[in-house]
């Protein structure tokens, strides 16, 4: 990445009762983490030379930064903020490296002459033709250097020339900073994975999803259902889904006639008990009562006299 959003307000909250040193190692390592798209290195002996940390007071501060900022795992020094960036901004030239595929095979195809003739099916039959594919971890000189952070439009194109390729329904977002990206283009939400009120709001949902397994498809569904059961407008779509999404996957409640039905045997079983047989126990609760009747029932079924039909 040649380029991430730094927002000063949250940098100084989050660092305030850092040094001087500290701080100015910290943006070493943030500059590092996104100039590699990867988590910061193990060794911090070889951590502490890319950062020019040379002196002991340099690398014990080294080591307080990375002990508060970031959570050493198996393939480095890992820092959650770095992580939704990157894939954020991963996401984001797939869909352009996808959807400059599909506009260039759309170019192909109108400059293609009438009758066949020719090869149309490689690049050098068609003047003018050239790739607008690049390789996801490459470099580009278009990506934007204005550290002015600008908020992109998250509505889907509704015309003709619509190339972003939709993920597929069984599509199981891994991360807050996925699920951040598709729920502009998929339901028309932006959601801004730099600003801190938008990640207060959205990540702990899009955590929750992370951990249950969601799919895009059923995201989908949740949507859309809570689209059409909606009796007033939706004031934040994410919170709202997120309940449909609860709703979706509780089990179904108990109808009003199977309630009636057990808050009646419910009442009847204390009586029904001091009739019975002295070794059978009155209910004590609802369900106890429903549960009398069954033994009962299934007490008479056992006392049944055994009828045997003589043969011819």
């Amino acid at each position: 990445m040649n380029h991430y959003p730094h927002h000063i307000g949250d940098f100084n909250s989050a660092t305030r009762h850092l040094t001087f040193v500290e701080r100015a190692l910290y943006r070493e390592l943030l500059d590092v983490y996104y100039d590699t798209e990867r988590p910061l290195n193990r060794d911090v002996s070889k951590l502490a030379r890319r950062v020019l940390a040379h002196t002991d007071e340099q690398r014990a501060a080294l080591d307080s930064v990375l002990e508060e900022f970031f959570v050493l795992q198996d393939d480095g020094w890992h820092n959650a903020r770095c992580d939704g960036e990157i894939a954020a901004y991963r996401q984001k030239q797939e869909q352009q490296s996808s959807a400059g595929r599909a506009s260039a095979a759309k170019r192909k195809k109108k400059r293609a002459p009438e009758g066949g003739g020719g090869d149309v099916s490689g690049g050098a039959a068609v003047t003018g033709s050239t790739s607008v594919e690049r390789p996801l971890n490459g470099r580009t000189t278009n990506q934007n250097q204005n550290q002015n952070h600008v908020k992109e439009t998250s509505s889907p194109k509704a015309d003709d020339d619509a190339t972003v390729v939709q993920p597929s329904a069984d599509t199981v977002p891994k991360s807050e900073g996925e699920w951040a990206m598709l729920f502009g283009p998929e339901f028309g939400v932006e959601v801004d994975h730099t600003d801190l009120q938008d990640r207060k709001k959205f990540w702990p949902k899009a955590k929750a999803w992370v951990s249950a397994g969601v799919s895009l498809g059923q995201m989908r569904d949740a949507v859309a259902k809570a689209r059409v059961e909606a009796t007033e407008g939706i004031a934040y779509l994410p919170a709202y889904v997120d309940r449909v999404l609860a709703s979706m996957s509780a089990p179904p409640a108990e109808s009003r006639a199977e309630a009636a039905a057990r808050a009646r045997m419910a009442e009847a079983a204390p009586l029904a008990a001091a009739r019975a047989p002295a070794h059978a126990a009155a209910p004590t609760a609802m369900a106890d009562g429903y549960q009398f009747f069954q033994d009962q029932a299934a007490g008479a079924r056992a006392l049944l006299p055994v009828v045997e039909v003589a043969h011819a």
